[in-house]
């Protein structure tokens, strides 16, 4: 893979991340949007709530700006396409988990997410792995 490819691979899938982050934030944001997305009815947002919603709104914008940035550099910031998918995805979806268990949100409602989680962080650390080949050559 030539160097240009190879950036333009990271850039992608740093960019996809961002995107990703921002849309999961936006959610967290306005959580009636959450309502029409997974399905769930007659949600009350105790105040409980809104500020869980608040914390992890305010990491998820964190990390959308930390992969904007890291696209500004791809080839050396490349690690944190693997920091997303490990810890960050691999805990989202851990949580997730947990609340399709509980029967929080259902299953059928959640498996979507879980097929795009599964094909960024497949393409995550695809990208990281072709770009770390290139650079030992």
């Amino acid at each position: 893979m030539t160097t240009d490819r190879t950036i333009r691979l990271l850039k992608i899938a740093f960019w996809i991340g961002a995107v990703t982050d921002a849309l999961a934030a936006i959610i967290m944001i306005f959580p009636d949007l959450r309502v029409l997305i997974f399905g769930s009815e007659n949600e009350v947002i105790t105040p409980d709530y809104r500020y869980a919603l608040g914390m992890g709104a305010s990491l998820m914008v964190g990390w959308t700006v930390l992969l904007i940035w890291g696209s500004l550099k791809p080839v050396e910031r490349r690690g944190l396409l693997v920091l997303t998918v490990f810890p960050v995805i691999s805990g989202i979806v851990l949580a997730q988990i947990y609340a399709v268990s509980s029967g929080y949100i259902s299953l059928k409602n959640i498996l979507p997410v879980w097929i795009h989680l599964t094909l960024i962080s497949s393409f995550f650390m695809f990208s990281y792995f072709s770009s770390k080949r290139w650079s030992q050559t």
